[in-house]
């Protein structure tokens, strides 16, 4: 998820780290003017079907319309402004077909309770490099850290190299793998009992 809403294809590559990267880990970031640092909470409704996506987009009104299928986010950046969005997504693996828009706290929070046994934490940083946008989670439980980036097509993505910074970090790629997608790291983390919301990160708040 790269930040902008639509209706098209998301192409994104995935790696887990073994470690946060130690420019994001000792602060640096902090006080990088490019960075953008998120603290997110999202939940999964019912899973749509490939034929949904279409048919829920064009019967979207406003967005005040309280979600029914897919994944609800909450996102708070480090300034403190709030945003909230809905996303539903088909397929799996390198490319899958997406579909974003926004929704008011009301409308998220009345999809909120639909999501029980379905949610996560995490930390994301943004970082831009090389004309990519580089997102690393950390996530609260399962205790794991991945990093994303997104490209524009099916030859750009598998051409991508990791930063040095990044590299350093990678245990593996797993793009192909649907043990390390959002959803099922939700249901993992409402398996191991957790659901109490972040600690307070000094770099997130």
């Amino acid at each position: 998820m790269s930040g902008s809403s639509g209706d098209g294809l998301e192409i994104e590559r995935k790696w887990l780290l073994h470690r946060l990267p130690s420019r994001l880990d000792d602060r640096v970031g902090a006080g990088d003017p490019r960075m953008e640092i998120w603290r997110i909470r999202q939940g999964y409704l019912t899973t749509p079907v490939a034929g949904d996506l279409a048919a829920i987009r064009d019967r979207v009104v406003s967005d005040a319309e309280v979600p029914t299928v897919g994944r609800i986010r909450e996102i708070r950046d480090r300034d403190g402004a709030v945003r909230y969005i809905h996303t539903l997504k088909h397929g799996s693996g390198l490319v899958r077909r997406e579909f974003e828009r926004p929704i008011t706290g009301a409308a998220f929070e009345a999809a909120w309770s639909e999501t029980a046994g379905r949610r996560l934490e995490k930390v994301r940083w943004r970082i831009p490099e090389g004309g990519l946008l580089w997102e690393i989670d950390r996530f609260r439980s399962p205790a794991v850290v991945l990093a994303e980036v997104e490209a524009i097509d099916r030859e750009a993505a598998l051409g991508i190299q990791p930063p040095d910074w990044l590299a350093a970090c990678i245990d593996r790629e797993v793009t192909n793998d649907p043990e390390f997608t959002n959803a099922e790291l939700a249901f993992r983390s409402a398996r191991a009992g957790h659901g109490s919301p972040l600690e307070h990160e000094g770099d997130a708040g």
